[in-house]
């Protein structure tokens, strides 16, 4: 199972990110990744941005990307 709390390192660390690339990179589905920032979205510690146009890479999702606001 994906700590929050390593999460919330991870994104201290690298700034905006997407599900895909928490999932790449805790070895883990994007699934459980939202699932994650969902809960950090709920307690206000986490805001959604846009990522601007997207190329087509395949790890915005669609212009979602996710960044830590404070502890």
């Amino acid at each position: 199972m994906l700590c929050m709390q390593s999460v919330r390192a991870y994104m201290n660390g690298v700034g905006p990110v997407s599900p895909q690339e928490i999932a790449v990179h805790f070895d883990t589905s994007p699934e459980v990744a939202q699932q994650v920032l969902d809960r950090w979205l709920a307690k206000g510690k986490v805001q959604v941005r846009p990522a601007g146009s997207c190329s087509g890479c395949g790890n915005c999702q669609c212009g979602r990307l996710y960044e830590w606001m404070g502890d």
